[in-house]
């Protein structure tokens, strides 16, 4: 997931509604970018391709966004490109993270502040993942919920590579329609249109939604808000956390035919499950999710 853990919305600009076309001057004030660099700071991280750390930054902090803001009021600023690198995931593989210059990672902390409260009125209940005052410990609680109606046989799905398979022009499409002011989308389009300049292959390649990005978390949930939707339609008791699903359902041949649905409803969406940490498990078999062993009428903390 995004290095970016703390993304509760704290702008005191926009309303719940769509964001109509503003004041750049409004929009990135002196105060909005302090802000966006605490949260930036606190979530730490290391330099991007122009090698500024933190220390560095907040050494030179009033002239930096200074600029910055002058740039993304004027309408002039540009993503620096991007240098992805690879890390260990927690049961095995490597997960690619995008590390952003500084400058770039507090704009995209700017303009999260303005949208993301925008998007989280639209967004359903079944929706846990890297959302304010929601976690992976309410997920849970959902999932046992279920459980504890007698829904004891569980799609426990992981979509294949989401944040780098989630299409960029579609994803702006979804932004677009409640994003109506057309500098900030221009910003958003432009770090999903960044040059990642050390790709697998050697070739440059575009950022897209990579994890890594500040806005990597709130752009999945936008997009897979599309697929809940299709399920939730089908009277699904679906939990989501990101990108890993939980259905709960009364007998195995109805988990079997949500997993249909869910690989359906993803292929829509251009998107997969992994076939490989995709599976249909009963509770008294248990499984694993989100840090927690589920046995039974037990639940653990690994």
């Amino acid at each position: 997931m995004s290095d970016e853990r703390a993304l509760v919305p704290v702008s005191p600009l926009q309303p719940a509604g769509p964001i109509r076309t503003g004041s750049p001057a409004r929009f990135f004030t002196p105060d909005a970018l302090q802000r966006a660099w605490l949260a930036v700071k606190r979530a730490g991280g290391g330099a991007g391709v122009d090698a500024v750390t933190l220390a560095a930054f907040a050494a030179r902090l009033v002239d930096e966004l200074g600029r910055l803001r002058e740039e993304l009021a004027a309408g002039s600023y540009r993503p620096r490109p991007v240098r992805r690198i690879l890390v260990p995931k927690p049961n095995g593989g490597l997960r690619p993270l995008a590390l952003w210059a500084l400058r770039d990672r507090v704009a995209q902390r700017a303009v999260y502040d303005i949208i993301a409260p925008s998007f989280e009125t639209t967004f359903l209940p079944c929706s846990f993942g890297y959302r304010p005052g929601l976690g992976a410990e309410d997920a849970i609680r959902q999932v046992l919920t279920y459980r504890d109606r007698n829904l004891r046989w569980v799609v426990d799905g992981d979509i294949q590579d989401c944040f780098d398979s989630i299409p960029a022009e579609r994803l702006m499409g979804l932004v677009g329609r409640r994003v109506e002011d057309p500098l900030l989308r221009q910003y958003v389009g432009g770090w999903l249109a960044a040059q990642i300049l050390n790709g697998v292959d050697g070739v440059p390649t575009k950022a897209g939604a990579c994890q890594g990005s500040v806005l990597s978390p709130l752009l999945a949930n936008i997009y897979l808000h599309e697929v809940d939707r299709l399920l939730v339609a089908r009277k699904l008791a679906l939990v989501r956390y990101a990108d890993d699903l939980v259905i709960c359902c009364s007998r195995k041949a109805d988990a079997q035919a949500a997993l249909a649905v869910t690989d359906e409803a993803l292929g829509e969406w251009s998107l997969r499950l992994n076939e490989h940490k995709t599976q249909i498990v009963h509770f008294d078999q248990g499984f694993a999710w989100l840090g927690y062993f589920l046995l039974r009428g037990e639940c653990f903390r690994l």
